[in-house]
């Protein structure tokens, strides 16, 4: 699994300044909403703004935290050095799961809003 995440954080790590961009677009769109602003007199754009921005943070931590993933302690290695890289990939493998469990429930966030947004 932290290979995978590995494999997408690779791909997402070419992309962060538009991941930025991104966030901070619909920052500002949220901002703009929530204020008496004129150029956005309603709120229609603020449940669409604040879920671009949470793919955006979750997509942008993804390309940090899963790009330095350790390689298998190979049994060569001194007895130190394989368990700093077990201790890593376990905490890795944690942060993972973490990981997808919180996609999984910004996955159902976003349905949500989607759906109150459409009705």
């Amino acid at each position: 699994m932290i290979e995978r995440l590995h494999r997408i954080a690779t791909i997402l790590s070419r992309v962060r300044p538009i991941l930025i961009l991104l966030a901070v677009t619909s920052a500002a769109v949220m901002l703009l909403s929530v204020i008496e602003n004129p150029l956005i007199s309603t709120d229609q754009w603020l449940i669409p703004a604040m879920s671009a921005m949470l793919w955006a943070l979750t997509l942008f931590s993804l390309s940090y935290l899963f790009l330095n993933v350790p390689g298998q302690p190979d049994p060569s290695l001194n007895w130190r050095e394989r368990l700093s890289r077990k201790i890593r990939r376990s905490a890795l493998w944690v942060l993972g799961l973490v990981f997808v469990a919180l996609s999984l429930a910004l996955l159902v966030l976003t349905y949500q809003l989607l759906r109150v947004y459409f009705m």
